[in-house]
C-alpha cells in the first residue's frame, strides 16, 4: 500500500495520528528581557525550562538574575545554588527582592552528599512543598560530564510534578539534558561587549530557542539584545 493511502486509512480510525502534540499554555512568568520575551511569551508555568550557556561569561547567570528580579516582585522564589555562586549583593541591585527568594546554598550543610545530587533532593523537596512560584536550579558551574550522568527518569519525574502545579521550574545548564522532558530549552551565547573608554557598559548576547512547545525540537530561532552593567 502506498505511504499516502496508508495514512488515509490510519487518519480515518485515528484523526489525531498525525497531530503535532502542543502542551496546554497556562501562564508565564516575564524575564524582564524583551527580546526574549517577544518571543517566547517568557518562561512557562506548569513546565520544566532548560536555559543553557557553554561558557562562564555567556549571560545564562545574566538572564537567571533578570528572571528571579521579576519573579519576586509578586511570587515566592527559590534559588538552587548548586555551586555556591549567587551574590546577593548584586541580584539586589539588580531588582531582586531578596525576603521572597529562598537562597540554597549546596555544599554548606553537614550533609555529606555531592553538590548534584544535594541540589536535586532539594528541588524535589521545593516542588511537592507547592510554596513557590518559581523554582530555579542552577547547575551551571558543575563539570559537564557529571551532569550528563542524571538519568532522564530523573528530568521525566521533574516535568511530571511541575505540570500539576502554577510554578516554573528552570534549570540553568552548560548544556540541555531533560530532553523531550523539557517544556522549552534556550540557549544564550555571548557576542563582544559594548565599551566606553576602558569600562564595558553592556553586554551583547544572542538567544536561541532550541525547543518550544511542541514535543519535536522547533526550527532554531534566534535574536540578539544587550544587557546594562550595573555601573553604566
Amino acid at each position: 500500500m502506498l505511504p499516502s493511502l496508508l495514512r488515509t486509512e490510519i487518519e480515518k480510525k485515528l484523526p489525531c495520528a498525525f497531530q503535532v502534540y502542543r502542551r496546554s499554555l497556562h501562564g508565564s512568568i516575564r524575564t524582564g528581557i524583551a527580546q526574549i520575551d517577544d518571543v517566547v511569551q517568557g518562561i512557562p508555568l506548569h513546565a520544566l525550562t532548560e536555559i543553557c550557556g557553554g561558557n562562564v561569561s555567556s549571560g545564562k547567570t545574566s538572564v537567571l538574575i533578570s528572571l528571579l528580579a521579576q519573579a519576586s516582585r509578586d511570587r515566592f522564589c527559590a534559588l538552587v545554588d548548586a555551586a555556591d555562586s549567587f551574590d546577593p549583593g548584586c541580584g539586589q541591585a539588580a531588582g531582586i527582592y531578596l525576603p521572597r527568594l529562598l537562597w540554597v546554598r549546596c555544599g554548606k550543610s553537614k550533609v555529606k552528599l555531592p553538590p548534584l545530587e544535594q541540589a536535586f533532593k532539594v528541588a524535589d523537596i521545593l516542588l511537592h512543598s507547592s510554596g513557590f512560584g518559581l523554582i530555579a536550579v542552577d547547575l551551571s558551574s558543575l563539570p559537564e560530564r557529571v551532569v550528563r550522568k542524571v538519568p532522564l527518569s530523573s528530568w521525566f519525574r521533574f516535568s511530571r510534578v511541575i505540570e500539576k502545579q502554577s510554578a516554573a521550574l528552570v534549570f540553568i545548564e552548560q548544556e540541555p539534558h531533560a530532553t523531550s522532558c523539557a517544556g522549552l530549552v534556550l540557549r544564550v551565547m555571548a557576542e563582544p561587549p559594548g565599551f566606553s573608554g576602558n569600562l564595558v557598559t553592556q553586554c551583547n548576547l544572542k538567544m536561541e530557542v532550541a525547543r518550544g512547545w511542541e514535543k519535536k525540537p522547533v526550527r532554531s530561532e534566534r535574536t540578539g539584545f544587550s544587557l546594562q552593567t550595573q555601573w553604566a
